[in-house]
């Protein structure tokens, strides 16, 4: 057998898991629900490992940095936004998921012809990339339409995803209460409901905050209230803010995984400030994330 020309292709395929890797993080980040995905791509690239050092392979470290750059550059492409995360975005980075985990199922595939690897791990390793391939497929198939129905925006967007030492109840019985802002978010100055009975649907109120230097006055209403996940949306005559909040348990009992997702869309003359409202949402995004691990109690 020629182990150097085996080295060489099995180097190039753990390059593609490492960047699969990252790409199935970045793509849990924003849907929790396939966080299986990054776990399994994590599995996969030991398993790969294994089968390299049974054959006496060495990993090659600028094979692995060029998968890791891959992964970022692909961040690059155009998607119909310049500052912000777009609709197609989902699409596109499932369809490149897909890509890999086909790649890496013809590589299961191509090793199942060389002569001393373990044959059921190879068959256990198939039938996981199957699997993998028909989970991208159908939460890829779900959303282009979504994708390409979007409506056109030219607003900013931040995303943070973060664990607390709360339970995931607890987190949405505090969060769904706006007036808590007061304690959470690092920009809000004052934020008081302005109108009565118990917080729903539809329940609104009044926000003053400072952003970039200045005060900022905007009416909250709370738009969706499910167990899983809690949308905000404040309006004023120059801008609309969007705050999505993704709840689930997290990966200790007792613990949440908070998944936030703020977008601000600007109106008339006030887009000529998103590049540099973009840079202070951003920090804004960070204070934010370390103050609701403050207040929710941090992972230890």
């Amino acid at each position: 057998m020629n182990t150097e020309l085996l080295g060489i292709y099995l180097n190039d395929h753990l390059a593609g898991t490492i960047a699969g890797v990252e790409l199935a993080r970045r793509v849990s980040r924003t849907h929790p629900e396939l966080r299986v995905l990054a776990d399994d791509a994590e599995a996969d690239r030991h398993e790969l490992l294994d089968v390299m050092r049974a054959f006496g392979v060495e990993p090659r470290p600028h094979k692995a940095a060029i998968g890791w750059l891959t992964e970022k550059a692909g961040r690059l492409k155009l998607n119909g936004r310049l500052l912000g995360r777009s609709p197609l975005s989902d699409v596109l980075e499932l369809e490149t998921l897909r890509v890999g985990i086909e790649s890496k199922a013809a590589m299961w595939r191509t090793l199942q012809t060389v002569p001393g690897i373990d044959a059921e791990r190879l068959d256990r390793l198939l039938r996981r990339a199957e699997s993998q391939a028909a989970l991208v497929e159908q939460h890829r198939i779900r959303l282009a339409p979504q994708a390409f129905n979007a409506p056109h925006t030219s607003g900013v967007d931040v995303e943070r995803t973060f664990t607390v030492a709360s339970s995931p109840e607890g987190v949405v019985e505090y969060l769904r209460d706006f007036s808590r802002t007061e304690q959470w978010d690092p920009g809000t100055v004052t934020c008081t409901r302005i109108d009565d009975g118990p917080v729903e649907v539809g329940s609104r109120w009044h926000n003053v905050s400072t952003f970039l230097g200045r005060k900022t006055e905007l009416v909250y209403e709370l738009t969706r209230d499910d167990p899983q996940c809690l949308q905000f949306v404040g309006r004023n005559d120059t801008s609309t803010a969007t705050d999505d909040i993704s709840i689930t348990a997290g990966p200790a009992p007792g613990t949440t995984k908070i998944a936030y997702h703020a977008h601000l869309e600007f109106n008339g003359l006030a887009k000529l400030g998103a590049p540099v409202a973009k840079l202070a949402l951003e920090k804004l995004g960070n204070d934010t994330e370390r103050s609701l691990i403050r207040v929710l109690g941090s992972v230890r």
